[in-house]
């Protein structure tokens, strides 16, 4: 593991606080002595540590030295003279209890350490599983942009290539329909394959309708005006649209309907018209 590992694993604070085993000792030891930087996070994850313990300590009485010292010149007394007898027998004294106490105090430390050694590992390994967390869910998200972005490319790219058939295909007849005179700036492509009848229409230059308003594509044949439905306009509209199918056809033209089509086309809102 390199140092940045070392620092972010957790054993740092399972060496300060004791609970590490021998083998994790002896390779955080190697890591210390390798990497300054880890070398530096267990010099201050041991002063916290240090320092945590410090403030929760409690100073011993002043008297307390004195009470030992007079403790152990009676013990010492009692055994010069042959009156000593074994501690377990000694009814509970005063300095008694302070020696407990400070056993006591002892082990309240120790416990401590512990508690803080386990606090931090606990903050340690809180941190690294939120900041996973936070990382599988930022790829989670860019994966799912990139997969959409990758659908809608190729969703376009397969639309480009039937395109680009239907404009290559030597059945085709191109019907260029230019704008009227009221429209003179229009302009439509019409794709017509007589022999499968199929129409497909490509807005070159429209002015985009109101949301009530829609283009219908009209074929006149024997003169009289057939429906060829509906397209749409805009950025979202594809290039080039699927229209009715239709086997004879003399021109082609374009109005401006209400939204869905009309029956009849309406001729002071004819756009373009072509013939064949």
């Amino acid at each position: 593991m390199g140092a940045t590992s070392y620092i972010s694993s957790g054993i740092i604070e399972v060496y300060v606080s004791g609970l590490a085993s021998s083998r994790e000792r002896e390779e955080l030891e190697f890591a210390i002595a390798q990497y300054p930087e880890v070398a530096a996070e267990y010099q201050s994850c041991q002063q916290d540590m240090e320092q945590y313990i410090i403030y929760k300590s409690v100073i011993p009485p002043a008297t307390l030295k004195e009470r030992l010292l007079t403790q152990l010149n009676t013990e010492e007394t009692a055994r010069a003279n042959g009156t000593y007898v074994d501690e377990d027998v000694i009814p509970e004294t005063p300095v008694r209890k302070v020696l407990v106490n400070s056993a006591w105090r002892w082990v309240a430390a120790a416990s401590i350490l512990l508690l803080v050694g386990s606090a931090l590992l606990y903050y340690n390994l809180f941190t690294r599983y939120t900041g996973l967390q936070q990382q599988y869910e930022a790829v989670a998200a860019s994966n799912a942009t990139i997969a959409a972005a990758s659908s809608a490319y190729r969703t376009r790219l397969e639309q480009a290539e039937q395109n680009l058939h239907i404009v290559q295909d030597p059945s085709m007849k191109t019907v260029k329909m230019q704008g009227t005179k009221s429209f003179p700036t229009a302009l439509v492509t019409v794709y017509w394959n007589p022999a499968s009848k199929e129409v497909f229409v490509m807005v070159n230059n429209l002015p985009q309708p109101s949301p009530d308003k829609q283009y219908q594509l009209w074929a006149m044949v024997d003169g009289k005006p057939v429906d060829m439905g509906v397209f749409e306009t805009g950025t979202e509209a594809k290039i080039i649209q699927k229209m009715n199918s239709i086997g004879n056809a003399g021109m082609f033209a374009v109005t401006l309907e209400k939204k869905g089509g009309s029956p009849e086309p309406t001729l002071d809102q004819m756009y373009v018209a072509g013939k064949i």
